[in-house]
């Protein structure tokens, strides 16, 4: 009978499982919500990403572009809303080759937008939130310039002052709270608010 000690296990780590493709690569991380954006770039800096570059909108996309930036893979959320697809098809014509979109949830609709905009995968989950099934799914169908509107209405923002900030007119601005109600099923700015905040639109 041998005997004998068995040599010792190394417990597997995250960055056990980390690509060498991956390793010393940029990335670029495009979400809405920087309470998302902020905990994945720890994570990809932790297992050995060379630098990753953060935009919360498309108009944030154009400016990092416009800048020269490039890198070898774009990870865009689709809660960007009817954006994303623009984001996904300004990034493949910007040398961005490589470009994964994340799906918060199994809504179809804007999976069939990322792929006919040319997205090289998609990546399905579901935000860690107990109330998302209240959430109607057309949230993600707001565009940036609504987002923009909810997110002052958020701050106790007039019609006037939100106007004059985006340099709209006030009947532009309501114009565009009409159009949010009907997206999210709501007339009541207090309630807009409260869905946008929960689905992660606005923060």
């Amino acid at each position: 009978m041998i005997t004998g000690m068995l040599p010792a296990q190394r417990t597997p780590t995250m960055d056990s499982y980390t690509q060498p493709a991956l390793r010393g690569a940029t990335i670029l991380l495009v979400d809405p919500d920087r309470a998302t954006r902020e905990p994945l770039q720890t994570s990809l800096m932790d297992v050995g990403v060379g630098a990753v570059l953060q935009a919360g909108s498309l108009s944030a996309v154009n400016e990092l572009i416009a800048r020269g930036e490039t890198g070898d893979l774009a990870l865009v959320s689709l809660a960007n809303g009817a954006d994303s697809a623009r984001i996904i098809s300004t990034l493949q014509r910007s040398g961005w080759t490589r470009v994964l979109a994340l799906a918060p949830t199994a809504d179809i609709g804007p999976v069939i937008d990322a792929v006919g905009a040319g997205v090289n995968g998609v990546l399905i989950g579901r935000r860690a939130n107990p109330a998302a099934a209240n959430i109607p799914h057309t949230i993600h169908d707001l565009s940036s310039r609504e987002i923009e509107v909810i997110r002052l209405v958020a701050d106790g923002r007039s019609n006037k002052w939100i106007g004059d900030q985006l340099s709209l007119s006030a009947l532009t601005v309501k114009s565009h709270l009409a159009r949010i109600g009907r997206k999210l099923g709501t007339g009541d700015r207090a309630h807009m608010v409260a869905l946008a905040m929960r689905a992660g639109v606005i923060s």
